[in-house]
């Protein structure tokens, strides 16, 4: 037969364990509670709302504007071609 008073400290430390793992848990309830009140309060601020950019008139003190050309791209030439390495 065991000993009662073994039985009673086996239990006893037991009921300490199960305080403490109760007390962790509250803990990181109250936690969990305090970041899902920060998070519905960030819900509710209204969100900014991007706004275009208007552009700023550039002063040109006088300098002409330079005009714009559409890029031309040489084509190939047939010479080009032939003088460029074949491969086997």
């Amino acid at each position: 037969m065991r000993d009662i008073y073994e039985l009673i400290r086996q239990r006893e430390t037991e009921i300490e364990r199960l305080e403490k793992d109760i007390e962790r848990v509250q803990n990181e309830v109250e936690a969990l509670r305090l970041a899902a009140k920060l998070l519905d309060d960030a819900t509710d601020a209204p969100r900014p709302v991007a706004v275009p950019a208007t552009p700023i008139a550039r002063e040109t003190q006088g300098y002409p504007t330079p005009v714009a050309r559409p890029a031309t791209t040489p084509s190939p030439s047939p010479s080009a071609w032939a003088s460029a390495k074949q491969f086997p």
